[in-house]
């Protein structure tokens, strides 16, 4: 049991550090392509600039709340880095820990840059569901640029940043919590004055913070992606032209054949539901040995 839980908290160790090296890797690799999704977003938003929709302006507040978050992780990292600079600053090099804090701020930067990225795509198919029940213009026009979200979101979260969220967001971030709980708060090397206690609950409540982030972010785009089968029902109901109907009825269905999932990789779900299991997992493990230290002691 002590190899096992040695083995696996090395592990939590080495993948915090893989995934800060996939993140930055990883961007530079499909920057191509995320330069061509963010043009499309960009056609979309004149779009919808020009068709003169409701709600525009919501995106103002989006964009102060994703700010917020980027200044906070910002800070925390600076300030968590700074202090762990001092105490390290006789063990380590200052070479070895400007990479370490380097990484850790490119790990920020993507990691934000995702949630300012798929906010943004979120918030556009709400401004869409909201006008197709309006009839205010062509159903077709809305569809196309749906559909053009659509792919762009499947884009992003299957090859530009499918690795490093499954990898960096979400593995290394777990990672870290289960090592900073398990060897820094619960059995610390000093259980009187552990020099370490500051910076292991600031990093313990950034990742925590960063991983409900991630799942909430998640669970509501695709609540939100599912959302037009609604918008659609609420048309047809409304709707007097035959073909307009017909046009309802197809996608409609289409719809109903392609439910959405959030997914990453296309194979790592991410929503609510998703997060209570992984959270169910780490805590199981975390009580399975407190229970087996406290009996060794």
């Amino acid at each position: 049991m002590t190899e096992l839980t040695s083995l696996i908290l090395i592990s939590c160790y080495e993948l915090s550090f893989i995934g800060r090296f996939i993140c930055k890797i990883w961007r530079i690799f499909f920057d191509n392509s995320l330069s061509t999704v963010l043009t499309t977003l960009e056609t979309v938003h004149e779009k919808l600039i020009r068709l003169n929709v409701d709600g525009l302006k919501k995106i103002k507040n989006i964009n102060w709340i994703s700010i917020v978050i980027i200044i906070v992780n910002i800070m925390v990292i600076i300030i968590s880095s700074t202090i762990w600079i001092i105490m390290q600053k006789h063990m380590l090099d200052i070479i070895d820990m400007v990479i370490i804090v380097v990484l850790n701020i490119c790990q920020c930067f993507c990691f934000c840059e995702y949630i300012l990225l798929i906010s943004y795509m979120k918030w556009m198919i709400y401004i869409i569901n909201e006008q197709i029940p309006e009839r205010k213009s062509c159903l077709s026009t809305f569809r196309d640029m749906y559909l053009e979200v659509i792919e762009c979101l499947h884009q992003v979260n299957r090859s530009i940043y499918g690795v490093p969220a499954i990898v960096g967001f979400i593995g290394a971030n777990v990672a870290e919590i289960i090592f900073t709980i398990y060897g820094y708060l619960l059995f610390p090397r000093d259980y009187i004055n552990d020099p370490y206690l500051v910076i292991s609950f600031i990093w313990l409540l950034m990742r925590t913070v960063n991983v409900i982030v991630l799942y909430k972010i998640g669970d509501a785009t695709e609540k939100e992606v599912n959302r037009m089968s609604l918008a659609l029902h609420q048309r047809s109901l409304i709707e007097k032209n035959p073909r307009i109907k017909r046009q309802i009825k197809c996608f409609f269905l289409r719809r109903l054949h392609e439910h959405f999932h959030f997914e990453l990789y296309g194979m790592c779900h991410v929503n609510i539901r998703q997060l209570f299991s992984l959270s169910n997992i780490a805590i199981g493990y975390l009580v399975i040995q407190v229970l087996f230290k406290l009996n060794k002691l």
